[in-house]
């Protein structure tokens, strides 16, 4: 009986490496959507003092700090949701959790940052986090301030990154999800960063670093601006239908240059070559937009 149990278990065992090497992807997308469920468990047990706010698309976290700021975060990620989930082509289910964080001091230690880290949001395994309005929006006047939060708050596109994370799960590399992100916050938005250090006549990165290290290099302003413009060039060549195409192969887990090839025709060299000479034709254009 024991052997026929052994025996058992190495058939069983056997079928699930030959299924892993079958189809590699989809374990992994399953492992990596249960990691993310349970990542974001943890982090919404640790604000589970925080009040919350329930809206259509999203329920936002917060603290008494926040009881005026709070229902203004959940309006602008209600507003936005639809149109983020139309660019990316694709609907999560659930609502999307939202916690602002009241100051920059809590924002850094709920990631782990030194002091001299920030940001207006973050998306990370599950929750979008921001930083409450009272800590960056600096506009008297209840019109002026509202005005101003829904120019510049993160909520666009952080839900770029949320959306695109639950398409794929997580099949993209760092340097695509920002270049979307910023693409679809500036449709939507109008606001998009723009840096003289990411000046398109100078040394670019290539495709291999920013994948490799996006986080890491040492010009974020040029590795976040040939982001965008990388996102960008897709779209104005082959159309926003293109966008979706490669969105929608990367979830049925197909590799980052599988789905480029398939959306462009184009292999990776090809596609990298092609955009940089479209970016020497128009360094001017792109540097103008840099002055202002």
């Amino acid at each position: 009986m024991q052997r026929l149990r052994a025996a058992a278990v190495l058939v069983l065992l056997l079928g699930v490496v030959g299924f892993l090497l079958w189809r590699p992807a989809q374990p992994r997308a399953a492992v990596y959507a249960f990691l993310r469920t349970r990542s974001q468990a943890q982090t919404l047990a640790g604000a589970s003092e925080y009040k919350s706010l329930t809206g259509e698309h999203a329920t936002v976290l917060f603290t008494d700090r926040d009881s005026t700021t709070a229902p203004l975060v959940l309006e602008a990620a209600d507003d936005v949701y639809d149109k983020v989930a139309a660019s990316v082509g694709f609907t999560p289910p659930g609502l999307v959790p939202v916690i602002v964080r009241p100051d920059r001091a809590t924002l850094q230690r709920a990631f782990g940052w030194s002091s001299g880290e920030s940001a207006l949001g973050v998306y990370k395994s599950g929750v979008i986090q921001v930083l409450s309005p009272h800590a960056w929006l600096h506009v008297t006047g209840a019109a002026a301030r509202r005005s101003a939060f829904v120019h510049l708050n993160p909520l666009a596109h952080e839900l770029t990154h949320y959306v695109l994370d639950y398409a794929t799960q997580g099949n993209y590399p760092r340097w695509f999800t920002e270049g979307l992100a910023q693409r679809v916050e500036y449709q939507i938005t109008g606001y998009l960063w723009l840096d003289p250090a990411g000046s398109v006549r100078q040394h670019l990165y290539s495709l291999q670093e920013m994948a490799d290290n996006f986080d890491d290099l040492a010009n974020q302003a040029l590795a976040y601006r040939e982001s965008y413009l990388l996102v960008d060039y897709v779209a104005q060549r082959w159309g926003e239908s293109a966008l979706q195409q490669l969105v929608q192969d990367l979830a049925h887990q197909r590799s980052f240059d599988a789905a480029v090839e398939r959306a462009t025709g184009l292999h990776q060299t090809e596609f990298e070559s092609a955009w940089r000479s479209w970016i020497a034709e128009n360094a001017d254009r792109l540097d103008a937009a840099l002055q202002g």
